[in-house]
């Protein structure tokens, strides 16, 4: 996985906040347990002394090791008698323990002697944050989802008006972001153009990035785009391709959009191919029909699509509407 040096500055300065923020915590835990129980500041007293005493003792002689013993089984006791006026008083026994954010990594940010996932988790987070700055995720949510724009009226042989058809799917992508976890399968949106496929899309992945996931959102033909520029162009700092493939949700918008080639193809099956053996979900929208997109992927891509969970959008561009009732 290659990430731009300075998201590791990032994920270290985040690392140092929370390690401050710990650190404060537990100051404030020991300030309150000690003035609730005035004995426990003379017994950390102790404990420090105790502490003190052994750091200056030279380990080597059968007295000094006895020493030592006796030393570490007063710690031991002072320790036990602590936690019991703790609960006694209605703490927790272990109040007074060092906070960490992550247990695994007691906030180093080394676990096994690599970097531990919550690190390597932020350093995705800001090159996430960085690469949607200019989506516009948060002005999208379910809230400004109007289902009352879609035609309440049945058309041909149809059992559900386009209303009541996009209820249904919008009620599965209200439930598909307050379950969301990993692994899962994505979203295949299917529809023409101007049916809310991004705002759904969209309000989705505002309300996943609130649950602390990592997202990404973009077009396919801009994603696809920087991704061969990079791949092609040596020079080139960043490295789109492996963030695609690792964030925790993926928003791919408008896939067909995108300029047909060998490069493209291959990439795209290697990306849905990859998040799916991960279980890392993907949220597709495309203007093609299924039929359609089979012709354009082939086979191979069309395999991967049909494991996803297909939302056919319906009704007439809904843009059109909103602004004929703004006039």
């Amino acid at each position: 996985m290659s990430y731009l040096s300075k998201y590791y500055t990032m994920a270290e300065n985040e690392l140092n906040l929370r390690r401050n923020k710990n650190t404060e915590i537990q100051r404030e835990h020991i300030e309150k347990a000690e003035r609730t129980i005035p004995q426990i500041r003379e017994m950390r007293k102790q404990l420090a002394a105790g502490g003190a005493r052994l750091s200056v003792i030279l380990l080597g002689s059968g007295s000094a090791r006895q020493a030592v013993k006796e030393i570490s089984v007063e710690n031991i006791e002072i320790k036990r008698k602590i936690k019991q006026l703790l609960t006694d008083n209605g703490f927790d026994e272990n109040y007074l323990d060092p906070v960490f954010s992550c247990e695994k990594c007691r906030d180093t940010g080394i676990y096994e002697g690599k970097r531990c996932s919550c690190f390597m988790s932020d350093v995705q987070r800001f090159q996430c944050d960085d690469l949607n700055k200019a989506s516009g995720m948060n002005l999208y949510s379910f809230d400004t989802f109007d289902i009352s724009l879609y035609p309440d009226k049945r058309s041909g042989g149809d059992s559900d008006t386009p209303r009541q058809a996009m209820e249904k799917v919008f009620r599965y992508c209200v439930n598909f972001s307050k379950d969301f976890h990993l692994p899962c399968n994505g979203i295949l949106m299917s529809g023409k153009t101007g049916l809310g496929k991004t705002h759904l899309s969209l309000a989705i992945g505002s309300e996943v990035i609130k649950k602390g996931y990592s997202v990404i959102y973009g077009s396919a033909p801009d994603l696809l785009r920087k991704v061969e520029k990079e791949h092609f162009n040596k020079e080139e700092e960043t490295d789109t391709a492996p963030v695609l493939q690792d964030c925790d949700l993926l928003i791919l918008d408008d896939l067909g959009a995108e300029f047909d080639s060998k490069f493209n193809q291959a990439f795209l099956y290697n990306l849905i191919n990859t998040r799916m053996n991960k279980g890392n979900p993907a949220i597709i929208s495309t203007n093609y029909t299924l039929s359609e997109i089979k012709e354009r992927y082939g086979e191979r891509i069309m395999s991967r699509l049909l494991t996803m969970k297909n939302l056919p959008f319906y009704g007439n561009d809904i843009r059109v509407r909103k602004n004929m009732l703004k006039k």
